[in-house]
């Protein structure tokens, strides 16, 4: 019987080298790409550019070729790589996730979170729409935005829309992304992504969400919803983009829209109105701790503790983010050039794919030790599958025990406390800070850790001493 690791492996293996036979609709020059016959072809550039790692170019050659006196040299693959459109990778992306169908699910529903994560990729001044610099004294950086549609129950990235982070829009992104969900979804999303627009899109293609609101102002305004206390009602209203007398008598049941709003069911001129309809939750998250969720989801199905667990699995995806960035290495580019950060971004996602369908697929000893449940050990199995992939050696039956082996306690109950960070702008205010240490809590559903580190730090520098005396400092960053 064949190892599912190598049905995995193969499958993947399979659709680049049919990509290959239509080589086409991959290539920059259809014409003279990849034309003659060459140790580096088509399909080797792409197992090799899905394999790679954080080392340096030359140390993934030796990595991929082994003592193969065929090992070509840095400078072929880089040409080799311009070559191939980003295209070709996203195509691969999403083959591959046809390839193999959905096998757990929430109550019958297909379970998707839907997030951003900033990336930073390779400094260029020149890319306008992803550089960031505060002053001309520091050397800046570049950001991308990656804009991911996460399977909860089946661990894998489904879908996902690349933005120049001075471009970003997570809601044009989400309504992008809806295209491709089929019915019987459930789409669970932070409060970024409160809108009436994105609501009215989700419910006209069929699908259900759970939304985590603000507390004040946006969808919450003008429902009175009880700070300290849990409640769940169903929600009528009426979108409209005139003040009419009857729309100031009915505040309770009308939401102006001004033409500054976005949405798109209305347009700015437009006389006509559009109903919606939702569930407003208050779930107790801990002892003083309150959330707010809008759903679409019935409570003869779904109960307040049902939705809390809904929301509680959003998580997932934020944890795919890490595993992404720091295991599968998303964070170490191997060129500077902006279509070929876009060929190693969908790299990871095939990559941490290929890994989570292996993973998910292996059992492993869960009894009980030392009052744990224990789970797989994702770091060391996301590492295994990825040299498995670059190994024409490898055994199969190894692979799945060494992943079965590598396990970690499951602890349900244990809280992070989120980190604060200290700045110190400049060395001309450090008598300052020595007494007046200021630390500010960055915020993870606005910016990822360092990208935020970074636009901080270098505003800071940028100011004046007496800046840091006045109130305005703390404002500015909060």
């Amino acid at each position: 019987m064949q190892n599912y690791c190598n049905i995995v492996k193969n499958k993947l293996n399979t659709l680049i080298s049919n990509m290959e036979k239509n080589i086409s609709n991959f290539v920059v020059d259809p014409k003279r790409d990849f034309v003659r016959k060459s140790e580096l072809s088509f399909s080797k550039t792409m197992r090799f550019t899905i394999g790679m790692g954080s080392q340096t170019l030359g140390k993934e050659l030796i990595e991929f070729y082994g003592f193969d006196p065929k090992m070509i040299s840095v400078s072929a693959i880089v040409q080799r790589r311009a070559k191939i459109l980003p295209a070709a990778f996203q195509y691969l992306f999403h083959k591959f996730n046809e390839t193999f169908s959905q096998t757990s699910f929430f109550h019958g529903y297909r379970l998707y979170a839907v997030d951003g994560s900033d990336i930073h990729i390779p400094t260029d001044p020149d890319d306008k729409d992803t550089f960031y610099r505060a002053n001309n004294d520091v050397k800046g950086y570049n950001l991308m935005h990656l804009n991911a549609l996460y399977d909860l129950m089946n661990r894998r990235y489904i879908d996902a829309v690349l933005q120049d982070s001075r471009n970003e829009n997570e809601h044009s992104a989400l309504i992008c992304m809806l295209e491709n969900i089929g019915h019987e979804s459930i789409i669970v999303a932070d409060r970024g992504y409160e809108s009436y627009n994105t609501i009215a899109y989700l419910e006209n293609n069929g699908l259900k969400y759970v939304i985590r609101i603000k507390e004040s102002g946006g969808i919450a305004h003008k429902f009175n919803i009880p700070h300290n206390k849990e409640t769940d009602f169903t929600a009528n209203i009426i979108i409209t983009r005139r003040q009419t007398n009857e729309v100031k008598a009915n505040p309770e049941l009308y939401r102006y829209l001004p033409q500054s709003s976005n949405f798109d069911f209305l347009p700015k001129e437009s006389k006509d109105t559009y109903p919606l309809k939702f569930r407003v939750i208050r779930l107790r998250i801990s002892e003083d701790n309150y959330e707010t969720i809008v759903t679409n989801l019935c409570n003869d199905e779904f109960s307040a503790e049902d939705i809390k667990i809904i929301y509680k699995m959003r998580w997932g995806i934020e944890t795919s983010f890490r595993d992404l960035k720091y295991h599968v290495d998303l964070i170490a580019f191997h060129s500077k050039k902006k279509d070929c950060v876009i060929q190693e971004i969908y790299a990871s996602l095939i990559m941490y794919n290929f890994s989570m369908l292996i993973t998910e697929n292996i059992l492993i000893d869960d009894n009980k030790h030392n009052n744990y449940h224990y789970k797989i050990n994702y770091a060391i199995a996301i590492h295994a599958c990825i040299r498995f992939f670059r190994s024409a050696h490898a055994y199969p039956s190894l692979l799945e025990e060494l992943i079965a082996r590598n396990k970690c306690p499951v602890r349900p109950d244990r809280n992070a406390v989120r980190k604060l960070v200290t700045i110190l702008p400049s060395a001309s205010i450090t008598d300052y800070h020595n007494s007046n240490l200021v630390s500010i809590l960055f915020k993870a559903d606005h910016r990822s850790v360092f990208s935020s580190y970074l636009f901080l730090i270098n505003t800071a520098r940028s100011m004046p001493d007496s800046f840091y005396h006045t109130p305005d400092f703390f404002t500015t960053f909060l």
